[in-house]
């Protein structure tokens, strides 16, 4: 099947998606907690070449960083790339890196990948890359809430499979995927995250007309 056909493919699941979430949001509070499940998607882990954390601001506490260095301790990965930001005149990759070292992580092991105001260039930046980098197999770390989003962002089938990402969903302590309704938090990253899907698929399907 042409890489045409997967892209119609996978935004026509995540259409389906928004609309279960949509249809979900004046419904039972079991529905709405299937709502909250359907944005998650786990790949099977196998050992990678790398480990590669977007930035997500709301992630105050690094708990993707902590995630992504259990995946390393647990021989998944070789190195780890860091999304790389300035909040408050401090670099995010300084911060991870203390972090790191605080666990016994050597300085050389995490990586950064600064990529500024990209927008909706980020995405297509980050790949390029870390395929320059000779990487064949990479994890993504990502919260749970956001990993089918970014399953369909990375799917190596849009690349001609030159690398393997892999989707690791991280279990966060700020987001609640059973009563996310119940939590301004959740309910806003929810929101978000319907709002992101949405741009995403509107902007793969204006590209397969246009392609």
């Amino acid at each position: 099947m042409g890489v045409k056909g997967k892209v119609g493919c996978g935004c026509l699941i995540g259409i389906l998606v928004v609309i279960m979430i949509v249809a979900g949001v004046s419904m039972h509070p079991v529905s709405l907690r299937f709502v909250g499940k359907s944005l998650r998607y786990e790949d099977k882990i196998v050992p990678a070449d790398a480990i590669f954390v977007p930035r997500f601001a709301e992630d105050h506490n690094g708990e993707l960083y902590v995630e992504a260095f259990r995946e390393y301790f647990a021989g998944n990965g070789k190195v780890v790339y860091i999304e790389n930001d300035r909040v408050l005149g401090t670099d995010i990759f300084d911060l991870v890196s203390r972090l790191a070292k605080s666990r016994g992580i050597k300085d050389n092991v995490t990586k950064p990948l600064p990529a500024g105001d990209m927008g909706d260039r980020k995405t297509a930046f980050f790949k390029q890359k870390l395929k320059e980098a000779g990487l064949k197999k990479v994890i993504v770390v990502v919260p749970e809430y956001a990993s089918r989003r970014y399953h369909n962002m990375y799917d190596p089938t849009r690349d001609g499979g030159a690398v393997l990402y892999m989707i690791k969903p991280a279990k966060v302590s700020y987001f609640s995927a059973d009563k996310w309704w119940r939590d301004d938090l959740s309910r806003s990253l929810i929101a978000r995250e319907i709002y992101t899907s949405l741009l995403y698929c509107y902007s793969l399907l204006r590209k397969e007309k246009t392609g």
